[in-house]
């Protein structure tokens, strides 16, 4: 590495004297610039948003079930999920309507209009879910 010389140092702080007393000015030409690329950037977020607004007017508000898919992904995420999901629907409120006569036998209400002495007495031997394991079973 070289040594600097006292003399180099001396043209060295004045250099940096001369840098501290003479702040930069950009050219004229440079600002002109600058402020018609900001006019034009900010006339085309004002277009923009102005064209949003119009179409968010204009356009027809989504039912539910729109709404719904949407939370989902959309339809084409919807896609192989649907019957999977409709299939668990059925299949839920099939074991919720099926299971309701069971349960209002071995509640001690009666689910035809008969008496609760009238109800088959072997009903009351198996409960609920030896009821489905039989039905599964056949």
């Amino acid at each position: 590495m070289t040594e600097m010389s006292d003399e180099d140092d001396i043209r060295l702080e004045d250099f940096f004297a001369q840098a501290r007393q003479v702040a930069p000015e950009p050219a004229p030409a440079l600002l002109a610039q600058m402020a018609l690329q900001a006019e034009v950037i900010l006339a085309e977020r004002q277009a923009a948003t102005a064209a949003a607004r119009a179409k968010a007017a204009v356009a027809p508000r989504r039912g539910l079930l729109a709404t719904l898919a949407e939370t989902f992904g959309g339809w084409r995420a919807l896609g192989g999920m649907a019957g999977g999901m409709a299939t668990a629907t059925v299949a839920g409120l099939w074991i919720g309507i099926a299971q309701a006569p069971n349960l209002m036998q071995s509640a001690g209400f009666a689910t035809n209009g008969t008496s609760t002495a009238a109800v088959s007495e072997t009903s009351s031997y198996l409960n609920d879910g030896d009821i489905l394991a039989l039905a599964l079973v056949d």
